[in-house]
């Protein structure tokens, strides 16, 4: 039996919503009004994290967008001109697709 590496985009897909759900939780957070009751943490540290949720999120869909045969391009189309602003984070995008790649075993054919 023979086993092929494969990309688990289920798993990938899954931990974006988490991602987004954190943001949405920092995005309430670093309001300056209080919304719902008391803060969970201070509003300056939810922007920071806000901050820095929103650039690994961006990263995760670029590899998420890859993983499934999409370009960077089409990933965010957005961006005219001749090299791409995600081209500089190449290097992370390609660790972050490694980190979910699994091996499937095949049953070959004889």
């Amino acid at each position: 039996m023979e086993t092929i590496i494969k990309i688990d985009v289920r798993t990938m897909k899954a931990d974006i919503k988490k991602m987004v759900e954190e943001q949405k939780f920092y995005k309430d957070q670093r309001k300056t009004v209080k919304r719902k009751g008391e803060y969970k943490i201070s509003p300056s540290e939810a922007a920071w994290k806000h901050r820095s949720n929103r650039d690994q999120l961006r990263l995760m869909y670029a590899a998420y967008g890859i993983a499934r045969g999409k370009s960077l391009e089409y990933v965010e189309s957005n961006h005219k001109g001749d090299v791409h602003p995600l081209e500089e984070y190449r290097d992370i995008i390609n660790d972050r697709i490694d980190r979910y790649k699994i091996q499937v075993p095949v049953e070959t054919v004889e």
